[in-house]
């Protein structure tokens, strides 16, 4: 009897476990619902960018919470700006790079955070968002490894997902585990495309899921620095996250965990394979 190899899944979650087996900063990210341009969740600050002038802005306070070095501002088209009450068919969203004089744009906190959200509209491979604690890189995103695994449903502008459909378009939440934080976090492109984004939210506390409850939407990655695990919802299906899905926990019981029920599954197959022998 061969026994079969593990699954590529189960391999990412093996490595990744033995790669934070010492203490290491972990995000976890969910979307939202697809239609969702906002945080369903509570006890937030958020920043919208409907007061600030289109075109370039410097050192744009977020009272309470930091500063902008540098927007970029542009009234709503097919490829950002959320709707509102007051602007349904869309209101002025940040943008870096799209031919604008604004390459990167750094929003320095007040006081270290454990969460962000935001909507990521018109997702494409030239965005790259990143996360520091100081000079230390805790987490860096692109559409490739956020945005990309999403379901069809985010795809194309929520106003009217015919609109350039080829994209996706989702609020996405970072959630930092108990020992992870950051103080500055970093929006770039690098002039090829557009990096499009609008509803900034974030709070300091770590998410609790016994206080604050569940997480809402899809899960989506994992994050570690520059290394990322791509998860979905039926590939936790069963697991500690789908149970409870929540944030934080010790990243090494989370992933150990993960870890465990891949390996169970892994050995689940080669029993019916066996019996079928």
């Amino acid at each position: 009897m061969k026994i079969p190899p593990l699954s590529s899944l189960s391999l990412a979650v093996i490595s990744l476990i033995v790669a934070t087996a010492a203490p290491a900063a972990v995000i976890i990210t969910y979307a939202e619902q697809p239609d969702a341009t906002t945080s369903s969740l509570i006890g937030t600050d958020v920043f919208t960018f409907d007061n600030l002038k289109t075109g370039v802005n410097t050192n744009v306070s977020w009272a309470g919470v930091g500063t902008f070095d540098q927007l970029y501002i542009k009234s709503a088209d097919a490829y950002g700006g959320a709707a509102t009450e007051t602007s349904p068919n869309g209101s002025r969203y940040s943008l870096q790079g799209a031919g604008t004089q604004v390459l990167s744009s750094t929003l320095t906190l007040d006081t270290a955070s454990s969460y962000f959200g935001f909507w990521w509209s018109a997702g494409d491979p030239y965005n790259v968002l990143s996360f520091y604690n100081g000079d230390t890189l805790v987490g860096q995103f692109t559409t490739a490894s956020l945005m990309a695994p999403l379901p069809d449903a985010y795809d194309g502008n929520p106003l009217n997902r015919a609109i350039n459909g080829s994209e996706p378009y989702a609020f996405i939440n970072f959630f930092g585990d108990s020992e992870t934080s950051w103080d500055k976090i970093i929006l770039t492109n690098n002039q090829a495309s557009g990096f499009e984004s609008d509803n900034y939210t974030t709070r300091v506390e770590a998410w609790d899921p016994l206080v604050d409850g569940a997480l809402p939407g899809v899960p989506v990655a994992l994050v570690s620095g520059k290394d990322t695990q791509l998860v979905s919802s039926a590939d936790l299906e069963g697991t500690l996250w789908s149970a409870a899905p929540g944030a934080p926990l010790p990243p090494f019981s989370l992933l150990a965990f993960f870890g465990l029920v891949v390996i169970a599954r892994s050995r689940h197959l080669l029993v019916r394979q066996s019996a079928a022998v």
